[in-house]
C-alpha cells in the first residue's frame, strides 16, 4: 500500500484538496466525472485515510462521551453495567471511541464543558436523566446527546426508556394470580417520575383485582440495599402484614429478602418477593428472584444507533421504549390459597 496523502491525490486528479475531501465525505459539490477520477485514484493507490486525516476531512473526533453520575447508587451500578457494555461494543462497531466522563449538575467549568469546547466529542450519552439547567447548557453547544433510561413522563430530549408502569403492573398482577391479595410496595421517591410510574402500575393491578391500597404497606424511601431493609422492616411493623411485596428494583428486593431471611422468614413460603430489572445477581440469589426483565443491552445499542443518526443528521425516532413486560419466573414467589 502506497503511503500517499490527500494532497497528492488532489495533484494526481488535478483538483483541489477540498474536492478530494468532498468525495471522501460522500457529499455533493463536484461533477460526476471528477468524482469518478478521484475514486479511481483512491482505488488504484489503495488509499485509506488514517484517523487524523478522517478527523480533519470530516471535522469529527469520533469520540462519544459516556457521562456517569459519580453519586450513582448500587441500583444504578448493577443496572448500567449491561448498558455500558453494549454501548462500548456498538460504538466500536460504528468506529467510535467511548470516553467515560464524570457528569456533574453544573456545566460551567466542568470537565464536560472543557471537552466540548475543544471539539473533542461528537456526541454524549447520559446514563439517566439530567437537570434541566444542564440540558439547556448542552443544547446551547449544539452537541447531539441521548439519555438512557429516562424516567420523565414527557422527555424533552432524545432518549431510550423502559415502561416502568407496565413492568410494575405485570409483576403485581403475577403476585395476585398466585393468590396474594395483601401486597406491599417498596419504591424510590427521590426519583419522582420513576416512583410515580411504578406506583401507578402497582395500583392499577390492585384496582383491576378489586383490591385496596394499604398505606401501611407502602414504603418510598428505598435507594439502596440497606434502605430497602429499613422499608421492609417498617412494613412488617404494620398491624396486619402483607404476604408479598413488589420492589421497584432488584437491589431493593435483595435487600428486603436479606432482612426477611435474617429475621427468620422462610422464602418464599412465608413471604413472596417480586421485582423489576433482572440484574445479573438476581438469578444467583437464593431463592432466585422472580423479576421483570428490562432489556438493558438493547438500551445501550439503541442509544448508540440513535446518537449516530443524530450526529450524521439522519432522521431518527428520538423516544424509544424497550420491552418492559417479560416476566422471569424463578423461586421467590409462592402460590397461596
Amino acid at each position: 500500500m502506497e503511503n500517499i496523502t490527500i494532497k497528492q491525490i488532489a495533484e494526481m486528479a488535478g483538483v483541489s484538496v477540498s474536492a478530494v475531501s468532498i468525495v471522501l465525505n460522500g457529499k455533493k459539490g463536484v461533477s460526476e466525472s471528477t468524482r469518478q477520477r478521484i475514486l479511481d485514484i483512491i482505488k488504484n493507490k489503495n488509499f485509506t485515510p488514517n484517523v487524523n486525516s478522517r478527523r480533519l476531512i470530516l471535522q469529527r473526533s469520533f469520540n462519544i462521551l459516556l457521562a456517569i453520575d459519580p453519586d450513582m447508587s448500587p441500583l444504578n451500578n448493577f443496572f448500567y453495567t449491561a448498558v455500558l457494555n453494549s454501548i462500548v461494543e456498538r460504538g466500536s462497531e460504528l468506529g467510535y471511541n467511548i470516553v467515560l466522563i464524570t457528569n456533574t449538575n453544573s456545566f460551567e467549568n466542568s470537565r464536560l464543558a472543557y471537552t466540548l469546547s475543544q471539539h473533542n466529542a461528537d456526541g454524549i450519552i447520559f446514563l439517566c436523566d439530567i437537570p434541566s439547567e444542564l440540558e439547556y447548557s448542552i443544547k446551547q453547544t449544539k452537541t447531539p446527546f441521548v439519555v438512557v433510561d429516562s424516567q420523565r413522563s414527557a422527555p424533552s430530549h432524545p432518549c431510550i426508556r423502559a415502561d416502568y408502569k407496565l413492568a410494575a403492573y405485570c409483576a403485581t398482577k403475577y403476585l395476585i394470580e398466585n393468590g396474594h391479595n395483601k401486597i406491599g410496595f417498596i419504591g424510590m421517591e427521590r426519583i419522582q417520575d420513576y416512583y410515580l410510574h411504578s406506583f401507578a402500575g402497582y395500583k392499577a393491578a390492585l384496582s383491576e383485582a378489586g383490591l385496596p391500597v394499604s398505606l401501611d404497606w407502602i414504603q418510598s424511601d428505598a435507594y439502596d440495599e440497606m434502605s430497602a431493609k429499613n422499608c421492609i422492616a417498617k412494613i412488617l411493623e404494620s398491624a396486619e402484614r402483607p404476604t408479598a411485596v413488589y420492589c421497584t428494583g432488584d437491589i431493593f428486593a435483595i435487600g428486603a429478602m436479606n432482612y426477611l431471611q435474617d429475621t427468620g422468614y422462610v422464602l418464599p413460603d412465608d413471604f413472596s418477593v417480586c421485582s423489576v430489572d433482572d440484574i445479573a445477581l438476581s438469578q444467583y440469589y437464593h431463592p432466585a428472584l422472580t423479576t421483570i426483565r428490562i432489556e438493558k443491552s438493547e438500551m445501550g445499542i439503541l442509544a448508540v444507533n440513535m446518537l449516530d443518526n443524530l450526529i450524521n443528521k439522519i432522521e431518527t425516532e428520538t423516544i424509544v421504549t424497550v420491552r418492559s413486560d417479560e416476566l422471569l419466573i424463578r423461586n421467590s414467589v409462592a402460590r397461596i390459597n
